[in-house]
């Protein structure tokens, strides 16, 4: 007894699975070509969160300088 199995993004048929391989499926079986583009997707996905990451640091550095300038003010003004 065979099954035939297909791809869950795009149903294209991946193969037949015999009652053995059955039992290992998940039933999220992906051909070759989605968890290629899936992949692809995933390191777009990666770069531009990079990207904001470095940008949330440039910010949070920029508040933490300013910060400190304001800390350093105050503490100044009261001495005199």
């Amino acid at each position: 007894m065979s099954v035939k199995i297909f791809c869950n993004s795009c149903q294209k048929y991946i193969k037949d699975a015999d009652k053995n391989q059955i039992r290992s499926l998940d039933g999220n079986e992906i051909c070759d070509n989605c968890l290629e583009f899936n992949q692809d997707k995933i390191k777009d996905i990666q770069q531009v969160a990079r990207k904001g990451i470095v940008q949330i640091e440039r910010a949070r550095d920029a508040a933490l300088a300013e910060l400190d300038r304001s800390i350093r003010k105050v503490i100044h003004s009261d001495e005199e």
